[in-house]
């Protein structure tokens, strides 16, 4: 890894607005805000919490990694950008199934839509942060063959989703069967 670039804020900042936009589009559509409010943040976390455990062990894997705080920072940031990439599956998904809460009864349709959508972003954006220098993999990064892509960041996108679609909504779904916490609203 090489000293940070601000290019690196341009699509976490458009995914930043893009999920705002896309928070409010659904706020606006839904009978209980509270509970979609409190779905999105559980998913938001979820995604936070996995992607950062996920970037730190990879992290091996580019070139010049580090355990010291610049190569953390970097992956904190990688994991912000990794939850706004989450939202905005969630949320594009929602729009492509006509409910934002599509993720809370995962099919096998839905596990391939999230496999197709995750690895066709994953492949495009890792070959543009590899072609404009953004980051380098090591020699131990093992490669998709033909495409030249890391496995690891493939995985990412492609299973990691799944993994956290059904432990947010699992997290989301037990609060609010907890009657302490219903009677709280």
């Amino acid at each position: 890894m090489e000293q940070f670039k601000w290019a690196l804020l341009i699509l976490p900042l458009i995914s930043l607005i893009g999920v705002i936009l896309l928070y409010l589009y659904f706020k606006n559509r839904v009978t209980n805000k509270y509970r979609y409010t409190y779905y999105i943040i559980k998913i938001a976390l979820t995604a936070f919490s996995f992607n950062i455990v996920w970037e730190l062990f990879h992290g091996l894997l580019y070139e010049g990694f580090l355990y010291d705080w610049s190569h953390i920072r970097m992956c904190l940031l990688a994991s912000v950008t990794d939850m706004l990439t989450l939202l905005v599956m969630l949320f594009g998904l929602g729009i492509f199934y006509k409910n934002i809460f599509w993720s809370q009864r995962l099919s096998i349709q839905k596990i391939v839509m999230i496999m197709i959508t995750g690895g066709t972003g994953t492949i495009l954006l890792e070959r543009w942060h590899i072609a404009t220098n953004h980051w380098k993999y090591a020699e131990e990064m093992p490669l998709l063959p033909i495409i030249d892509v890391g496995l690891t960041p493939f995985l990412q996108f492609t299973l990691l989703p799944i993994v956290i679609f059904i432990v947010g909504g699992i997290i989301s779904r037990n609060s609010f069967r907890n009657r302490r916490f219903q009677k709280k609203i």
